[in-house]
């Protein structure tokens, strides 16, 4: 698998962390279900997408816009940060953010993890639940 997804039950935040070194429509589609069927039972849940290990993708920037008026994966209602270490991965974090209005300011995208950490107000070790 070419992600995780684990969870801080003392913050209830759910961070996804994907390994892959490109992110492909398939992984992302994957990775919407799974979100979905876990969020589905419970929340509201704040949110950590954890991109800093890919390197590039190969979802056109048209597709990111059709993902950002989707239904979220995570429903709204707290705050979400995306990572993107790579400028075609933070570039493109920041079209979907542009293109999701309805999600406002509970939407970031950040250069870094530490950075994620301070806006969400969880530590790494504070996840102690593996979802996926």
């Amino acid at each position: 698998m070419d992600y995780e997804v684990d969870f801080d039950p003392t913050h209830s935040v759910i961070r996804f962390t994907v390994m892959a070194e490109t992110i492909t429509l398939e992984l992302a589609e994957e990775v919407y279900q799974h979100l979905s069927d876990v969020t589905s039972r419970g929340g509201p849940y704040a949110a950590i997408y954890d991109l800093s290990a890919a390197k590039r993708t190969t979802i056109p920037t048209d597709m990111v816009r059709g993902f950002a008026r989707r239904r979220p994966s995570i429903p709204v209602g707290r705050t979400r940060v995306v990572v993107g270490k790579e400028p075609v991965i933070y570039g493109l974090a920041c079209v979907f953010q542009m293109c999701s209005e309805f999600l406002g300011s509970e939407f970031q995208v950040v250069w870094s993890l530490e950075e994620a950490y301070d806006i969400i107000g969880a530590h790494p070790e504070d996840f102690t639940e593996c979802l996926i």
